[in-house]
């Protein structure tokens, strides 16, 4: 619990009550590789932050799975369209690695909203994140062609190449995992 609890405390420089009050909404929750934090119909009431491991955010379509987003330690993980409106999901949220996450439910969430200005500040911080993330991760798809999206992902996150399968990174990159081999034996030979 060292990783965010030491985030929150340099970065929002919460009250000692305020900061016991965060501790104590946090739950600790393991979720082995390939099981479920979310799956997509399903209303998103908790929030993650991962200690340890990884996952995958990913949409379902009747031929394939499009992933969408990784995420690894350090990292808040949800639906956040679903946990804000407590409305379904429509993405799902797995694990790639076995994890290790602390948990707020929607309910702490939106008392320590209420009662703490630094929660407050938290909570806009982390979605201001994720509005930048999804926009950039848009951008990359509309813009770039494939193997520019192949290189700069190379570049900006080398460490997912090392954890996460091939196959998923491909659908990450929206092409084919044929085409992401090519791309990385050609980088391979340069």
């Amino acid at each position: 619990m060292k990783r965010i609890l030491e985030n929150i405390r340099k970065s929002f420089n919460p009250s000692k009550e305020e900061f016991s009050a965060i501790v104590r909404a946090f739950s600790i929750v393991e979720i082995e590789k390939n099981d479920y934090f979310l799956k997509a119909g399903e209303i998103c009431h908790s929030v993650g932050f991962i200690e340890k491991g990884s996952m995958r955010l990913f949409f379902n379509s009747d031929k394939k799975e499009a992933c969408s987003d990784f995420f690894f330690e350090n990292s808040f993980i949800g639906s956040f369209a679903s946990f804000l409106s407590q409305q379904p999901s429509m993405v799902n949220i797995s694990a790639i690695e076995n994890c290790e996450l602390l948990v707020l439910t929607h309910e702490k969430v939106m008392e320590l909203i209420q009662q703490y200005p630094s929660v407050r500040n938290l909570a806009d911080a982390i979605l201001r994140e994720q509005f930048i993330r999804a926009e950039k991760r848009e951008q990359s798809l509309v813009l770039l062609p494939p193997e520019e999206r192949f290189h700069k992902i190379l570049e900006e996150h080398p460490k997912l190449f090392k954890r996460v399968p091939l196959h998923y990174v491909a659908s990450y990159l929206a092409i084919t995992p044929e085409t992401l081999s090519r791309y990385r034996n050609k980088k391979a030979s340069e």
